[in-house]
């Protein structure tokens, strides 16, 4: 039974790679709730063997534009069980956003970056093309740019916050194991750079607003609440 429970669980989570947003964010709170219910942790899904690798995410930001994806980063990685550091390579200024931690974990988190990022930079597109056709100057736009992201990344943060405070059982399920945390120790963690945002706060709230309904799991859970109990259900009597 109980291997079929982790083999479950396993399924669930490779869901999670899914490009389809919902479909993924709803296959990973279905793998929480079995690990909740089994008493399972990170450790007992894993093969000893195993070990935490790096996912490049082919996303960068450069030294001028776009820092609000460090922030998008740490906070997409902190609750995802991975770290996060950047690449820039010589003679350039991009800097690359890598995920490390264990396989399942790191490549959900790259999916679920790059989703992040291009909701991001659609909304940017939208408010680029506003604030020049009033003629702002360069430095400005890009100000506001920075604010929405900064807006969208705490909203995001804050989403995870009222998640994990509503799902306390889940515990050590998504704490960052210290085997993962491990790289970060002879390397600068990337920052991300504050910005006030008090010239451009509508943009700011917009971004909050935005980025903390962008998981969407609460609202998924109340949809599908008897799938999951369906599922669960399968589960077990595939198990007997």
């Amino acid at each position: 039974m109980e291997a079929n429970i982790k083999d479950r669980i396993k399924k669930l989570l490779a869901l999670g790679k899914s490009p389809n947003p919902n479909e993924a964010n709803y296959a990973i709170l279905k793998a929480k709730k079995l690990m909740v219910e089994y008493k399972f942790t990170e450790r007992d899904l894993l093969r000893y063997d195993e070990k935490p690798i790096k996912v490049d995410s082919n996303i960068y930001y450069t030294t001028r534009r776009e820092h609000w994806m460090t922030g998008l980063a740490d906070v997409i990685s902190e609750n995802n069980c991975c770290v996060f550091y950047m690449i820039t390579p010589p003679g350039t200024q991009r800097h690359y956003i890598i995920f490390h931690g264990y396989e399942e974990d790191a490549l959900i988190c790259s999916s679920i970056f790059a989703y992040a990022v291009d909701c991001v930079r659609s909304q940017l597109k939208a408010i680029k093309k506003v604030m020049k056709l009033d003629e702002k100057p360069n430095a400005i736009i890009n100000e506001a740019c920075e604010t929405y992201g900064k807006g969208f990344y705490e909203g995001l943060d804050d989403a995870y916050t009222t998640q994990d405070f509503e799902h306390q059982e889940w515990g050590l399920v998504m704490t960052v194991p210290p085997e993962v945390k491990e790289i970060l120790k002879p390397m600068e963690h990337a920052q991300h750079k504050e910005k006030n945002h008090e010239d451009h706060y509508s943009l700011y709230a917009q971004g909050y607003r935005e980025g903390k309904v962008f998981t969407a799991q609460n609202k998924l859970e109340e949809v599908k609440e008897e799938t999951t109990e369906e599922a669960t259900e399968e589960a077990n009597q595939e198990a007997v």
